[in-house]
């Protein structure tokens, strides 16, 4: 092994240690909106009397999927421990990304020097770019690993092996996954008639047939509503769908506003992708029908990446373009990403190959860097989000404690939490029924759980609620952590997060040093309303 692939084996090991070096970090086990399900899974599959109960607990719907793989791991995780422990869900989640890596760094296989061209491959994985399925642990497993389904499946029937049978158990899980598993069957399908393997597609047109039945067995619409309202035109559409495919580089400190990036390099890796499956169908043409196993690869997992962004697009946009940039959907842009560069590497002459791996490389560093920096700020804002919400409802009253879930110490009960009785001082004003807090000087430094938070608390209730620093981002401020966030913080809490009543108001801060203290805030008291609950319908 020469010297550069030395060292692009070295930093290829160092992303993927960094990578997991921050999810043991900032993951905490604690469940986040939909995890909270997954204990009643495990009520129902040990009250099960039959095989056929607990089959019916691990693959009845949730929403529009079946997620049965995510209740699989929770159910060993609670044979194991005893208890579900949702950092062990993110952690199989997160093993699905070096899966999903080593497959596509197949392509660079035949070349000498491989993991020299595969090394922009790694940046795209092993970022915070995920952030939300990193530190949610359904999240995790169930958008992660369908993906990584999805590419075992195509690069197996890719192969033209006898082992090709292994493609069947792969899709059968992607499927039973995440609802968009469903695509991998057509997409597989065509993949084999493309290589006029006709006794294996008629296989496949029967086992996906009985897949597809298994899943809308006794399916229902979902009963979620999602808000999405109003009519989209073509324009909004594709707005939508060009977001969606260059999500990714939603952390490039460039730009006027957030979506612009996005927007310019989705269009760029949308042309790409179209241009080379063009090229392959023409290849396919002029070489007697014929394709290698990279051009089956390439296919399979760009079009399965593609119709999901359609699917989600369609489904999706009424809640507005912006919500194309959600972290849960990156992993397809990083898909789609990842299958052209890699393409692109094999298929320029060696003479060109070096200059354009140079700039491949160069370019996802850059990525790298800034998609770490953007996204530190939404890891660590997810963390406190779930450490006071983790708070408030263990301090419900209404809320009785699991023995299937035990949730860690927070860093709130280093102190006495004070119940207050005396209501006096200024009143806080409400508008729209939300609390309104700010302190436009604070400057936050730790980059974990430090901060400043609000403390509401009467005789009855207790709540925390995290404020939100100012986004720092700009070019000079990728790589300076030491004033990582900008000046000023603020908070607002609508009336339907806390029960009616009367509250004292405080300041809490966590200093870095590991202390924390009250202050008085600008106002000391606040009156909320009682008012109706948001309900959203689940199948769950």
């Amino acid at each position: 092994m020469n010297k550069r692939a030395l060292a692009s084996l070295i930093v290829t090991f160092a992303l993927i240690f960094v990578y997991y070096q921050l999810w043991n970090r900032y993951a905490i086990n604690i469940p986040k909106w939909d995890d909270h399900a997954f204990k009643a899974t495990i009520e129902q599959y040990e009250n099960a009397t039959g095989l056929g109960d607990k089959l019916h607990a691990i693959f009845v719907q949730h929403n529009e999927h079946r997620v049965a793989l995510t209740r699989i791991v929770a159910i060993i995780d609670y044979k194991i421990f005893g208890h579900i422990n949702y950092e062990h869900l993110m952690f199989v989640g997160n093993l699905a990304l070096l899966v999903i890596w080593w497959l596509l760094t197949r392509f660079f296989k035949p070349l000498p020097g491989a993991v020299w061209y595969a090394l922009p491959i790694a940046t795209f994985w092993f970022s915070l770019a995920f952030w939300e399925n990193t530190f949610w642990g359904m999240a995790a497993i169930q958008n992660f690993w369908v993906v990584a389904w999805a590419v075992l499946t195509f690069w197996r029937l890719s192969r033209r092996d006898k082992h090709w049978s292994w493609a069947v158990p792969m899709a059968f899980m992607g499927l039973f996954t995440s609802g968009n598993g469903i695509l991998i069957f057509p997409l597989a399908l065509g993949v084999l008639l493309l290589q006029k393997r006709w006794k294996v597609s008629s296989f496949w047109v029967v086992f996906s047939a009985i897949s597809i039945g298994l899943y809308f067995w006794h399916y229902k619409a979902p009963p979620t509503d999602l808000g999405v309202k109003g009519s989209s035109n073509l324009l909004t559409l594709l707005k939508g769908f060009l977001l969606f495919c260059g999500s990714l580089f939603e952390g490039l400190p460039f730009g006027n506003t957030p979506t612009q990036m996005p927007f310019l390099m989705g269009g760029l890796t949308l042309f790409v992708s179209l241009s080379i499956l063009l090229y392959i169908l023409r290849s396919y043409w002029k070489r007697q029908f014929e394709l290698n196993e990279f051009d089956y690869f390439y296919l399979g997992g760009v079009l399965f990446a593609l119709a999901t962004a359609v699917i989600v697009t369609y489904s999706r946009i009424g809640l507005g373009p912006e919500n194309m940039l959600t972290s849960r959907y990156k992993l397809y842009s990083a898909l789609l990403l990842s299958f052209n560069i890699a393409y692109l590497t094999r298929l320029v002459s060696p003479r060109f190959r070096e200059v354009l791996t140079l700039t491949f490389v160069v370019g996802a560093a850059f990525l790298y860097a800034s998609n770490q920096h953007y996204h530190l700020y939404d890891t660590i804002q997810l963390r406190k989000f779930n450490v006071t919400s983790c708070f408030n409802w263990r301090n419900d009253p209404t809320n009785k404690p699991s023995s299937i879930y035990h949730p860690p110490k927070l860093l709130f009960e280093k102190i006495q939490i004070p119940h207050d009785s005396l209501m006096v001082g200024k009143t806080c004003s409400l508008v729209g029924q939300k609390l309104s807090l700010a302190q436009p000087d604070y400057q936050v430094y730790d980059l974990r759980d430090g901060g400043l938070y609000v403390l509401l608390s009467n005789q009855q209730n207790q709540y925390i609620f995290p404020t939100t620093p100012e986004r720092k981002h700009s070019l000079r401020n990728i790589i300076n952590y030491n004033r990582f966030f900008a000046k000023g913080s603020s908070v607002q809490i609508p009336a339907s997060e806390v029960t009616a009543g009367t509250y004292r108001v405080r300041w809490l801060h966590y200093d870095r040093k590991g202390k924390l203290y009250f202050e008085n805030a600008p106002c000391d008291v606040v009156t909320f309303e009682k008012v109706a609950q948001q309900s959203i319908k689940t199948n769950w």
